[in-house]
Parts: C-alpha cells; structure tokens; sequence
C-alpha cells in the first residue's frame, strides 16, 4: 500500500510539471476521491489548498535524503510560502474545529519561515530538522481538518482520509 501510494504521489507530482499558477485563493471545495476498482484517491476531502501544498511537499519528502532532496526543496520555498499563505486565509474544513485549525495554520506558515534559514545556512541537518518541522505542521494540519491517521514507522505513514 505505501508503494503504491508512493508511486501515485510521484506521479501525480511529475504531472503537475512544475508550472507555477497565480496564488490560491480562499475556496470550500474539496477533492474528490478518484480512481479505478481498490484505489483511493490520497487527496480526499482534501481542501485544494492543501492538496497544492501537499502536491509540493510530497515528492520532496519522500525523496532520498542528501543535497539534491535539499535544493529542490529550497528552490520550492517560495511555493511553500505562497500555498501556506493561501491555506491560512481559506475557509477552515466543515469537520476543523476553527481554534485548533488556526493554530495549525500558523504553525505551518512559521515552519515554511523556519526552513528559509537552514536553506541559506546550506548545512544539511539543520535543513533535515527544518524540513522534518515543516512536515509534521503539516500532518498537524490535516489531523485538525479531521482527515489523518497515520499508521507505520516514523517516515513511512499512510494518509487516512
């Protein structure tokens, strides 16, 4: 299940291209579950903010670590910062609790700040503490839109939703 999911995360990222689009901006729709017989689409009920941010954060996550899953994910902050912006100003999940997705929300944007310096410090394992940071907000943030459970090792997770 995880390689599956791994490979529909890559391409899924490898078919967006890497275009850039205006900013998002504050919208209620959701994505929809897609997919052939057994498939569940890993952006369900997703908010398509999140689905943007999740889109650019997962190829570089998973990648291998070393100094290349580094620059791609330093030359992606000014992604980061716009998809975290637009997460902060859209309209909370129907099943988010409005307080606890607020503070969810600033966590990612300040953790989308705190990897800015550890990408101009260019020392690996203040960017890995960095980036591992701005993961977690992230998981935070879906936990407070009531749409994740993870499941396995620390790394090697599902996305329940």
């Amino acid at each position: 299940m995880i390689r599956n999911l791994s490979l529909v995360i890559v391409l899924a990222a490898a078919g967006c291209g890497g275009k850039k689009s205006a900013p998002a901006t504050t919208s209620t729709t959701t994505q929809t579950a897609e997919g052939g017989e057994g498939h569940k689409d890993h952006h369900a009920g997703m908010p398509a903010e999140m689905t943007k941010f999740h889109d650019v954060l997962a190829p570089r996550w998973h990648a291998e670590k070393g100094p290349q899953r580094m620059k791609e994910t330093c030359d992606a902050l000014p992604t980061f910062k716009t998809d975290a912006d637009a997460i902060a100003k859209a309209t909370p999940p129907e099943k988010a609790n409005a307080d606890t997705w607020t503070a969810s929300t600033r966590a990612l944007v300040d953790s989308v700040a705190g990897l800015e310096p550890a990408c101009k410090a260019n020392d690996s394992a203040k960017f890995e503490a960095a980036f591992h940071k701005l993961h977690e907000s992230f998981h935070g943030l879906m936990a407070a839109a009531g749409m994740e459970k993870h499941e396995g090792k620390a790394g090697e997770h599902e996305h329940k939703m």
